[in-house]
């Protein structure tokens, strides 16, 4: 609300006696009750501390000890007896035992000591060293605190007496040594501010009010004789400003004219005389607007203070004295802020500034000359503000030759210096590296956490790269996850070595992305200049197959450009376009390898392997096309018509043979990201084959369950759903723990047959395939073991408990129409050994 105009006339003025009184009172009543807030919330704390918070954490401690057997041998009638001991306590609120997994074991409350302010603590209970539940127990301060509000306000009423005391003894000493003789100056000063000059102070006083006393006499006195002197000045002024008033209308018609022009003038003009330190005469209002400044900041001031750099300034005079005039110089000049708090009298000094300055500068373009005026030399400028048009020039080059999101240059500035170094090489003898870096799982950062994420990710990347490269080295991005780096000026090719490594290394150190860690590696390819190519295109293609080469031997690594990886580049290409072709034609099969149970005998399971016959080459190898078809994505295609064929023949072995008949399905990881699985349509297709879940088991690797994020949870949840089983392959190979087994609800473990080729009574590996087993029958899940070629090894595994085995010594992979679904009908295989690759391999 506005107070109106007059509110402060309306307010009433206090009188010194009450501003001091007023002021005594703050003085003593304020400290006084910050520092008896003080010791009472002190006090309050300690009493707390002795009679609820010790006892509340002596209870927790004797609890988690007394608790530890009941919690161990979930004896919940035992724990419940000393949670009800503890109870009796009337200041007890609530009492609650949780076990490891933070669910309430046994728990006591009363809800009507719920009163004031509730403590509360917690103690682990600790079994051998390891935290097997908490205690939480939660007191209520109410009958601590009512007993502490008696002595609160007896030391109240005696802290309010002591400072009653302390104000009165203040005041009065205040009043009569300081007050009172103030009161009595005061009078004698209004007399003064009144004229009455002529009679002097009566004070006799020898205290500093005393002496002030004598200093205002002093200024009486004074003042009388400067009223005098002021009355002679004035007249002699009034004398002097009529002869200037004269002279000034004569030249009043000649500078109008002048200055008509000059301050009609688009651009920035400045007029100074060519003496020490150029004063500026003056500035039309172009330049007052260009330079954000009224014309007292800157008439009679120097010129300097217009350069960011008295070099421009001096190199514009000395043209201008040498020809007479100038055209076109840029330089920066200073403008509004910065002007006002430069000091005019500092010299300049010739410290170089920021070729870019901030908003308190200009560049201007500079144009003048010298003209002779009433026997004075004077320097004309044009001060052209060309900043905004140089910004847009360079914004221009920068977004052509510049990567916005991390500032690195990119592919066509990258490609230029590249053609500039390799010329430079050629001219000096010298050798040139180029290295091709790509990051590792970087799809997967974009997918699981966003791409603002990747974009974060990319940026640390990038600043990362340039940290350990030379200062005449070129990092760029191209595009993506690629990044290049020209090493160039080489004097010792084992220097390219340690530049790479180095930036691998830092590039495998964690990112820490909106407060997660993220852990990915780098692959990168190296090529030299004029050893492996002369053209940059050819350069860019040998350092990008040597990276893909890292890629493929692990990852986390770089690679050195050789002839064999342009063979192998080809090669990949035509197998990629082949794998086109043969996914449109159908060129592929399905073979099936049975599944025995090693109790009965019985087969009643099988697993779907898939094949390809290439028209012209014959069987390839699926360890071969299968890692393609999931780099280019036409895994999902592929896995979609296995899965399509695998019902198909499960309905007719149900029909035929078995009607519980299962088969497996091995599904990719990367079927699982993107857009996922059309687990709709799969469903529907078992459907209409009159096919229920529990006839497929799709089999998915230790990897995926890993890194499983939400989207490939619920595809997993969907697939259980629909009665739907899950196998984990490989087991062993990996790093699951049991916590995934639990989460993800899986059905088999398949033990891997690196495990299962070695197998005798003794070795490792029986050890290893006994705890599989042991572990798996604990958590009901089924076993399957793998690679099973021997009687010796099929008699160990039946003897573990092995639930299943699959291997040559049954039967191996075949066409449906061959594959015999008695044991009966099995001949072991022979010897000899072929892998048994599934159908698709994470």
């Amino acid at each position: 609300m506005n107070p109106g105009p007059g509110w402060k006339e309306r307010v009433p003025k206090l009188s010194l006696r009450q501003i001091i009184t007023l002021g005594v009172a703050l003085g003593i009543l304020l400290p006084a009750l910050v520092l008896g807030s003080l010791v009472l919330q002190e006090r309050r704390t300690r009493e707390l501390t002795l009679r609820i918070e010790e006892p509340m954490a002596q209870y927790a401690q004797l609890l988690s000890s007394a608790l530890v057997m009941p919690v161990w041998n979930v004896d919940k009638a035992v724990a419940k007896q000393l949670i009800d001991s503890v109870m009796r306590n009337p200041d007890v609120v609530e009492v609650s035992i949780t076990d490891e997994f933070g669910t309430v074991f046994v728990s006591g409350h009363d809800e009507a000591r719920r009163k004031g302010e509730v403590l509360r603590t917690q103690r682990a209970i600790v079994m051998d060293g390891r935290p097997i539940g908490m205690v939480s127990v939660a007191l209520s301060t109410v009958r601590v605190e009512a007993r502490l509000w008696g002595d609160f306000v007896q030391l109240a009423l005696a802290l309010m007496a002591q400072v009653a005391i302390s104000f009165l003894l203040v005041f009065l000493l205040v009043d009569r040594r300081v007050v009172r003789p103030l009161y009595t100056l005061q009078l004698a000063t209004a007399k003064l501010a009144r004229g009455e000059l002529d009679q002097p102070l009566d004070w006799h006083r020898g205290d500093e009010i005393g002496s002030l006393a004598h200093s205002l006499d002093q200024m009486r006195a004074s003042l009388g004789s400067l009223i005098a002197e002021r009355d002679t000045r004035n007249a002699e002024l009034q004398q002097e400003l009529h002869d200037r008033l004269q002279a000034e209308q004569a030249l009043r018609f000649t500078e109008a004219k002048f200055k008509a022009i000059f301050h009609a003038s688009p651009l920035a003009m400045t007029v100074s005389r060519n003496t020490p330190g150029h004063p500026i005469v003056d500035i039309n209002n172009a330049g007052l607007r260009q330079f954000g400044l009224l014309p007292d900041d800157l008439l009679g001031a120097s010129h300097s203070l217009l350069w960011r750099k008295p070099q421009d300034q001096a190199n514009v005079l000395e043209v201008i004295g040498r020809t007479g005039q100038i055209k076109g110089y840029e330089a920066w000049l200073r403008r509004g802020h910065a002007l006002q708090l430069h000091d005019r009298a500092m010299p300049q000094s010739n410290a170089t500034v920021p070729s870019e300055p901030g908003s308190d500068a200009i560049l201007c373009e500079v144009s003048g000359r010298m003209i002779d005026l009433d026997h004075e030399q004077l320097v004309i400028l044009v001060l052209e503000d060309v900043t905004e048009r140089k910004r847009a020039a360079e914004m221009i080059w920068n977004q052509a030759n510049f990567d916005r999101l991390t500032g690195l240059p990119n592919r066509h500035l990258f490609q230029d210096r590249l053609e500039q170094e390799m010329a430079t090489a050629a001219r000096e003898g010298r050798t040139l590296a180029l290295v091709f870096f790509d990051l590792d799982l970087f799809k997967e950062v974009n997918d699981t956490l966003g791409h603002e994420m990747g974009d974060m990710l990319l940026q640390e990347a990038a600043r990362r790269l340039r940290i350990g490269v030379r200062q005449n080295d070129l990092v760029a991005r191209l595009g993506g996850d690629e990044f290049t780096l020209i090493l160039s000026g080489l004097a010792d090719i084992g220097d390219v070595h340690q530049i790479v490594q180095e930036a691998l290394f830092r590039l495998a150190e964690p990112f820490v992305l909106g407060g997660q860690q993220v852990h990915i590696s780098t692959s990168a390819g190296v090529t030299f200049y004029p050893q492996d190519a002369d053209l940059v295109e050819t350069l860019l293609k040998n350092a990008d197959q040597a990276m893909y080469a890292a890629k493929s031997q692990g990852r986390n690594r770089y690679n050195l450009f050789t002839p064999s990886m342009q063979e192998a580049a080809q090669k990949r290409m035509r197998l990629i376009n082949d794998l086109r072709v043969a996914v449109a034609e159908k060129q592929f099969s399905i073979h099936y390898q049975p599944i025995v149970d090693l109790k009965t005998g019985q087969i009643h399971k099988a697993e779907a392997l898939i094949r390809w016959k290439h028209p012209q080459d014959g069987m390839v190898s699926p360890a071969d096309f299968i890692p393609i078809a999931e780099e280019t994505g036409m895994i999902v295609e592929i896995g979609d018509w296995v899965f399509r064929e695998a019902v198909k023949q499960v309905a007719l072995w149900r029909q035929t043979h078995h009607p519980q008949f299962q088969v497996s399905v091995n599904v990719s990881p990367m079927q699982f990201r993107n857009e996922g699985i059309a687990q709709a349509a799969w469903l529907a297709h078992l459907s209409a084959m009159g096919v229920p879940g529990q006839a497929v088991l799709v089999e998915i690797t230790e990897g995926l369950l890993m890194d499983a994020g939400h989207n490939v949870s619920g595809q997993l949840g969907v697939f259980r759903q629909a009665g739907i089983g899950l196998s984990l392959d490989d087991f062993g190979t990996g790093y699951s723990s049991l916590s995934y087994l639990k989460k993800f609800d899986i059905d088999f473990l398949k033990i891997d047959q690196t495990f299962v080729r070695n197998l005798t009574t003794d070795s490792d590996d029986m050890a290893l395939c006994n705890v599989i087993i042991v572990m798996a029958h604990t958590l009901g899940l089924k076993v399957i073991a793998e690679g099973v070629e021997t009687q010796a090894q099929c008699d160990l595994l039946a003897a573990a408990g092995c639930d299943y085995g699959q291997g040559y010594l049954f039967a191996r992979p075949a066409p449906p129409e061959q594959m015999r679904l008695t044991l009966g009908a099995i001949s072991p295989a022979s010897s000899s050994v072929e892998s048994s690759t599934p159908a698709l391999p994470a």
